[in-house]
């Protein structure tokens, strides 16, 4: 049993990535995230009181020039908290406060700059200041409902967000909150349809609507419903003429409900539109290069594509990973080479490099890469390719130790964590295993996928608590398969015999592929005065040319129920 959790990790992938997408961050794109400094920077900017209809700011009762005046200081200081460039900005936004204290918008920046800094009550009693200043500062209150939010004060977020929207119902921002707060709530009745109810009140604003379609669409693709984003998408399209940035959703619609021969149609379309659009291009090519019959196609457009702008190489990246997908591997390293001479001081034509060596099967070349890139540019995509390298060379001591170095210098990264017990499990170093999925709980009590695997380690250890966490995980993600499994395994360790059954049956509908889930299902036969049909299971996954761990003990099962 002990490799389980290890397959467990792929199979939860696409699991994850749903969880992940429909989180906190995802349903209040503007407001939920002021730390990734784009979204909140255009919700602030869509929220000044000044475009709050019969709500005048105080910037609006100065003369002209000195209303000018302030919004371009105003925004400089926002591009400059766009940029990252803290100390900057705060030197800005002291003189401006200094210069006018009174003005409600500029302690909007200082509570942006504190949000950057990470410091929420530095924030909370800016923000304050901006609403005692002007209670019809929209920014303040969305801000004031953020910070609630992320504080899991789920009433008073709700306070704020509902005196926005008392003060203008036309704001895509306040709706993805009110879905944000549904969803902490986990009424997902109630985000699809405040989501519904905000697309109606924005209709005829292009990028409003599209904040909220995205959401519903995101929404929708986690609930396995696309089609129902495609009936908004298409309305959305005909209501604005065409408009390339309704297309452009509807691409994306498109391609989520695998209908990509409309997608390459309605990319193309966009394309026309402007010659000069790089993005969609390469959306194109992501779209068709799916298709061998394409492949010149691909290539020709690739070539169109780098042309657009010499100081963008993403075009050039694209061609190499094609080359990396056609097994063209010479040609891919000639062009990473290329990128790597182009853009030196960037970590991308090395990172290619690696990855036409990984494809080469050179190993100690795409450590060498990967190690060169880790140092500009640190992160956990490429720690792990290189941790996986090591692995598959027989080195798991060294992929170990590496991790271990670098979650010391790290430790709050979940990821690293979570590397670190998957290998330690396949040391069967179960102690250190459950030393780091803990240490990913004390940071996120509703990891599920921690939960799930560290549920599974206390079952091999007999620990009672077992249960507690796997029923947990199964709240959190009752549609895994492999979290269903863990769930009914642990009922069945600890007696509970029937509702194992029921919930094992779960997981080998959904994954009736998976011998070792067949199994459980097997001993809950079993437990259940269900022989026959456990040997009917046990006889067709013995008799499979599939491996699967625990293989050896489903053959001695088999013969002993054949015994008696």
């Amino acid at each position: 049993m002990k490799n389980k959790k290890n397959k467990l990790s792929n199979n939860f992938a696409l699991v994850m990535l749903g969880l992940l997408s429909s989180s906190s961050l995802s349903f209040a794109a503007n407001f939920d995230a002021l730390e990734q400094s784009q979204s909140s920077f255009d919700s602030l900017e869509q929220s000044l009181p000044e475009n709050a209809a019969g709500k005048p700011s105080i910037l609006n009762s100065l003369q002209q020039s000195e209303v000018d005046s302030k919004k371009d200081r105003y925004f400089a200081v926002l591009n400059l908290l766009k940029q990252n460039k803290l100390n900057e900005a705060s030197t800005k936004i002291d003189a401006l406060l200094k210069q006018s204290p009174n003005e409600s918008q500029f302690h909007n920046l200082q509570a942006l700059l504190e949000m950057l800094k990470k410091n929420p009550a530095g924030a909370q009693q800016s923000y304050q200041k901006a609403v005692d200043l002007d209670k019809s500062n929209l920014a303040a209150q969305l801000g004031l409902a953020k910070l609630a939010l992320d504080a899991g004060e789920l009433n008073k977020a709700k306070d704020y967000a509902d005196k926005v929207l008392a003060v203008n119902n036309k704001l895509a921002s306040v709706y993805l909150m009110l879905a944000n707060i549904a969803y902490k709530q986990k009424n997902t009745a109630e985000v699809e349809r405040i989501l519904q109810d905000g697309h109606e009140k924005v209709k005829g604003n292009l990028d409003q609507e599209i904040e909220l379609v995205n959401t519903l669409g995101r929404l929708y693709v986690l609930q396995k419903q696309p089609e129902k984003l495609l009936v908004l998408v298409d309305d959305m399209v005909k209501r604005h003429n065409g408009d390339t940035r309704a297309l452009s959703v509807l691409a994306g619609a498109q391609i989520v409900n695998t209908q990509t021969d409309l997608a390459e149609q309605t990319l193309k379309q966009i394309i026309k539109q402007n010659k000069s659009d790089i993005n969609h291009r390469l959306l194109l090519i992501k779209v068709i290069s799916e298709k061998p019959e394409k492949e010149k196609e691909v290539l020709q457009i690739l070539e169109e594509t780098s042309k657009i702008d010499a100081n963008n190489p993403q075009a050039d990246v694209y061609k190499a990973a094609y080359f990396i997908k056609l097994k063209r591997n010479p040609e891919a390293l000639a062009v990473a080479e290329n990128i790597e001479k182009k853009f030196p001081k960037l970590a991308i034509g090395k990172l290619l490099k690696g990855d036409v060596f990984l494809s080469d099967k050179q190993w100690d070349k795409a450590v060498e890469q990967y190690q060169k890139v880790y140092k500009i540019e640190p992160n956990t995509q490429v720690l792990f390719k290189i941790a996986d390298i090591l692995q598959s060379q027989n080195k798991l001591p060294e992929a170990i130790t590496l991790l271990d170095a670098e979650s010391i210098k790290d430790n709050a990264n979940p990821a690293i964590h979570f590397k670190l017990a998957t290998l330690y499990q396949q040391q069967n170093n179960l102690s250190q295993a459950q030393l780091h999925y803990e240490a990913i709980l004390n940071q996120q009590a509703d990891n599920p996928l921690a939960l799930n695997n560290l549920a599974w380690l206390y079952s091999q250890q007999n620990n009672p608590k077992s249960l507690e966490l796997a029923k947990k995980a199964y709240a959190l993600a009752p549609d895994a398969p492999a979290i269903n499994d863990t769930y009914g395994y642990v009922l069945l360790k600890q007696g509970q015999t029937k509702e194992a059954l029921n919930i094992l049956e779960k997981a080998t509908v959904a994954a009736p592929k998976d011998n070792d889930m067949q199994f459980h299902l097997a001993q809950a036969h079993v437990a259940n005065d269900g022989k026959q049909k456990a040997i009917e299971i046990l006889e067709n996954i013995t008799k499979s040319e599939q491996d699967f761990s625990e293989k050896s003990a489903a053959q001695k099962l088999l013969g002993q129920l054949k015994a008696n």
